[in-house]
């Protein structure tokens, strides 16, 4: 267990302090790139010889967005604008900013309102994925970016780089993916904090690092007896579970992450890309399989029956879905979904976070709630009371 609490040491440490990355790679003469959500191929970035960083926002708000967005605009949006004003992001080399929303459409011109100065470079992901023309309308986006990033650095983006960066980020993809599984079968070493953390940790981390330290976590889980959990189990889905009092609240409640459909954690890793003769049409390709989420066109509808089959997998008791206010994306999935998920008698709790770190009160009580009719629905004889008693120790004991 020393090796693994090693290892999850490390990666929250690369949760917690994602600018400590940026610094390292500053020291070490690499340009930094701001990635703002979703689904930009980081590879593109990391072939240029840049260290890519992906901005969500977060962190305290003053209300100095307001000045730029309306206060129904998503707390996601609000802090990305809020840490622009601050001057957060003033050390980055350039920013990369999609346009798979309204608010995403004009952070860009907001961004160069704001800071002037700032190289804040557009990628204008097609809403039609799957048709030939969107395709070769994304590997356009993609080679116009490469331009700008070569300016930028000075130097050309090699074929060779690319094939190179695209296998790093791939055994990333699966690293990720085994340790989603392997996590499953393990809910007493691994919380749904540290679940979390480790997904996060990517969002900074230099690639080949956090790699390593996956695999080797994986491989230290992979030689563990399977452990029964005793409470409930759930799948998470949303855009972005970063609320450690949720995560917390989870825990104290007994209540174990065995599996996610998040845009910022698996949902990000579920698909390689694809191994063409050219890599810009390789990296094209990953935008058109991203699959059940909100931010990308699904005529189909298929969130709710990808969640199912998740909770099948897993063998998991429901789905908490934590939704940021006012993300209309996400409010308009909430129905379709919840009406799949209930004709095939899974429970689903919809959490509205209006900020990515604090869960109010009343998510702590609905969960609690939950918690409690998942436990009597299986007759698991859970009891909220014990299980905080247990989480209490284990947060004393670190």
């Amino acid at each position: 267990m020393s090796d693994i609490e090693d290892i999850l040491a490390q990666l929250r440490e690369g949760a917690e302090h994602p600018w400590r990355a940026v610094e390292q790679a500053k020291a070490e003469g690499r340009a930094v790139a701001g990635c703002v959500p979703y689904f930009f191929p980081l590879e593109l970035v990391h072939a240029a010889g840049m260290h890519p960083i992906e901005l969500w926002g977060g962190g305290s708000s003053t209300g100095a967005a307001g000045s730029y967005y309306p206060a129904f605009y998503c707390s996601l949006l609000f802090t990305l604008m809020e840490r622009v004003l601050d001057g957060s992001y003033d050390d980055l080399d350039c920013v990369i900013v999609p346009t798979t929303c309204d608010g995403l459409r004009n952070l860009e011109e907001n961004w160069k309102f704001a800071r002037p100065d700032a190289a804040i470079i557009d990628v204008v992901q097609p809403t039609v994925r799957t048709t030939p023309e969107a395709h070769a309308y994304m590997v356009q986006q993609l080679h116009r970016v490469a331009e700008r990033l070569e300016t930028i650095t000075g130097s050309r983006i090699t074929e060779r780089a690319m094939r190179t960066s695209i296998a790093l980020y791939n055994r990333q993809r699966a690293a990720l993916r085994r340790f989603s599984a392997l996590a499953a079968r393990h809910a007493d070493s691994i919380a749904p904090c540290m679940r979390q953390a480790v997904f996060a940790a990517a969002r900074s981390m230099a690639v080949e690092r956090h790699t390593a330290l996956v695999e080797q976590l994986d491989d230290a889980l992979a030689a563990l007896s399977v452990h029964e959990f005793p409470g409930i189990k759930v799948v998470l889905t949303g855009v972005l579970v970063d609320s450690p009092s949720l995560l917390v609240e989870l825990e104290k409640n007994g209540i174990a992450v065995v599996g996610d459909l998040t845009i910022s954690e698996s949902a990000r890793y579920s698909h390689d890309v694809p191994g063409r003769v050219d890599p810009f049409d390789s990296l094209a390709a990953l935008w058109e399989r991203v699959r059940g989420v909100s931010v990308a066109l699904d005529p189909l509808k298929e969130r709710g029956e990808l969640l199912a089959a998740l909770v099948r997998e897993r063998g998991a008791d429901g789905v908490v879905m934590c939704s940021v206010k006012f993300c209309e994306a996400e409010e308009f999935d909430v129905p379709v979904m919840k009406q799949q998920l209930e004709a095939q008698n899974i429970a689903l709790l919809v959490l509205e976070m209006e900020s990515q770190e604090v869960a109010s009160e009343q998510a702590a009580t609905r969960i609690q709630a939950f918690a409690e009719m998942l436990g009597d629905r299986s007759g698991t004889g859970f009891c909220a009371a014990d299980s905080r008693e247990g989480c209490a120790r284990t947060h004393e004991n670190g």
